[in-house]
């Protein structure tokens, strides 16, 4: 898609992830509402680079309905190799915690590099009584928070298999 002359929108796997969204009932109209420009201005102003390692660019629209992340090349070519597994996997496990991915943008404008979007779910919308935040990447390595860890620190990978291992954990 063109936007304009200068901005180019390249959209990866549409019928993949139009069936992800058809899953979820999400319609084009709920992804234009909840992105409008003017109603996200105050989001993009409050948006920051993420604390996580890879430094990618987040927020939340101003419905809190979705979620937009950067990310690098590297994260967008991992991402499609897994994809068919991905749409399996939800289709199996309808109601999974795994974040659900609307769509994988590419950003082209003039004279900038191009910027790799991912579209996703807001699962803190989904989670009553939420006790624990986790940012789970689906691997074991350097995925842990040491304790003592507290109410507000995000936990990760391991912590989440501990906790689920050791009932004694789950008051935290």
């Amino acid at each position: 898609m063109t936007i304009n002359e200068e901005v180019q929108v390249i959209e990866w796997a549409p019928s993949v992830f139009h069936a992800i969204k058809k899953m979820d009932g999400i319609t084009p109209e709920m992804i234009e509402h909840s992105l409008s420009t003017d109603s996200n201005a105050k989001q993009l102003f409050k948006a920051k680079e993420s604390a996580g390692k890879s430094g990618s660019f987040m927020f939340s629209s101003f419905d809190k309905r979705f979620l937009v992340k950067t990310m690098n090349t590297s994260e967008q070519a991992v991402f499609k190799k897994a994809l068919p597994q991905y749409l399996d996997h939800l289709r199996n496990n309808p109601k999974s915690l795994i974040a659900k991915i609307y769509g994988i943008y590419t950003v082209k404008m003039e004279d900038i590099q191009e910027v790799h979007i991912l579209l996703m779910d807001n699962l803190f919308l989904h989670v009553k009584n939420k006790k624990r935040e986790f940012d789970l990447k689906g691997s074991i390595i350097n995925r842990e928070v040491h304790m003592p860890f507290d109410k507000k620190d995000c936990l990760k990978d391991v912590n989440l298999q501990t906790i689920t291992k050791d009932k004694k954990y789950l008051r935290f």
